[in-house]
């Protein structure tokens, strides 16, 4: 182990992280992992030995890990995402010390043994790096030493979608994210069908990694088969994100990254206020916050009829994104996190 005690020296970090597309380990720390190094933190990505071991019984899992925890042995402090097996407390207060653990979701509602199995994986971390407010206010009745690090975009790579100087032919309302997440999306179903109906110009566009089973016209829904190259470029072609959620514990830990990349590719957004959604929100005049499905049918009519309005909320949203939520902004203070935390 490095013992040098100043900020010249390198770190080294084990990150024990999830299967290599896996959103939570991609966003919160992958993308980070060339910045950090600039900074003299040397992470080491430990996926499972199985790379997709989602699908396998938990003993299986476990055992997928046991390779990754002997190669951190000798690492300045272990970077844990999430939970080493969702839903299960098994090797994290063994490992070596310094250890965080960074969430970005409300991890203590996984099944089976999330309730009483995160609350004791937090006992024994030295720092829990949280995603938003929500997050942090859960795990500090845990741990002593809480971070609230939101999930950045890398505006390099969500460039502003191209202008046009004249308004465009359709009117194109965006979904992304997992298919496990169009339950969000289905009780949207009966607006999104009437709206389409009264506004001939309007489409829907879903980028995710399976089709959404819906009754909606299928010559008015197009969808596109996610993948790490064109999850930015795909947005460029909305007119509109949005993001529904429904108002419940789950809802509010998320980390609104689906809303941060529509407003990094200077999109409007239309977003249930639920969580960290309403906090970026208020941050300025960026779209809207139905709570009602005649609030979401009336927010998707006034930016059809209204394109400069798509544009100045657009402009403001990558604004805010630039200020707040850039990974520039991410690794600077996960770089002083780092360092505090080693020099414990």
């Amino acid at each position: 182990m490095n013992t040098m005690n100043n900020d010249n020296r390198t770190i080294t970090v084990g990150a024990l992280t999830g299967r290599p597309n896996g959103p939570s380990s991609r966003v919160r720390i992958r993308q980070y992992i060339p910045r950090l190094a600039l900074s003299g933190i040397v992470v080491q990505d430990h996926i499972p030995f199985f790379a997709d071991s989602c699908g396998l019984p938990s003993p299986f899992k476990i055992a997928a890990r046991i390779p990754a925890l002997f190669r951190t042995r000798h690492v300045d402090l272990v970077w844990i995402s999430r939970m080493l097996v969702q839903g299960h407390q098994t090797f994290e207060r063994f490992l070596q010390r310094p250890r965080v653990m960074d969430v970005d979701d409300a991890i203590w509602l996984n099944w089976p043994f999330g309730k009483w199995a995160v609350p004791n994986a937090a006992r024994h971390m030295d720092a829990i790096i949280a995603g938003n407010n929500y997050l942090a206010n859960y795990f500090q009745q845990y741990c002593p030493t809480v971070y609230v690090v939101p999930t950045c975009v890398d505006i390099s790579r969500y460039q502003i979608r191209p202008a046009t100087a004249n308004e465009p032919e359709k009117f194109i309302i965006g979904w992304t994210g997992l298919a496990s997440n169009y339950r969000f999306l289905e009780p949207l179903e009966p607006v999104l069908a009437r709206f389409l109906q009264d506004h001939p110009r309007a489409q829907i566009a879903l980028l995710s990694n399976k089709p959404w089973q819906h009754k909606l016209p299928p010559d008015r829904v197009t969808f596109t088969s996610w993948t790490p190259l064109n999850e930015a470029n795909a947005l460029h072609h909305y007119s509109v994100g949005i993001m529904p959620l429904h108002d419940d514990p789950w809802s509010r830990g998320k980390c609104s990254f689906k809303m941060l990349q529509y407003m990094a590719v200077a999109l409007p957004v239309i977003v249930s206020p639920v969580g960290m959604n309403k906090e970026v929100l208020e941050k300025g005049d960026i779209g809207f916050g139905p709570n009602t499905p005649q609030q979401w049918y009336d927010a998707l009519d006034t930016l059809y009829r209204d394109w400069s309005l798509q544009r100045r909320l657009g402009q403001k949203g990558r604004q805010i994104v630039e200020s707040f939520y850039s990974t520039d902004t991410g690794t600077r203070e996960l770089a002083r996190i780092i360092k505090m935390t080693t020099r414990k």
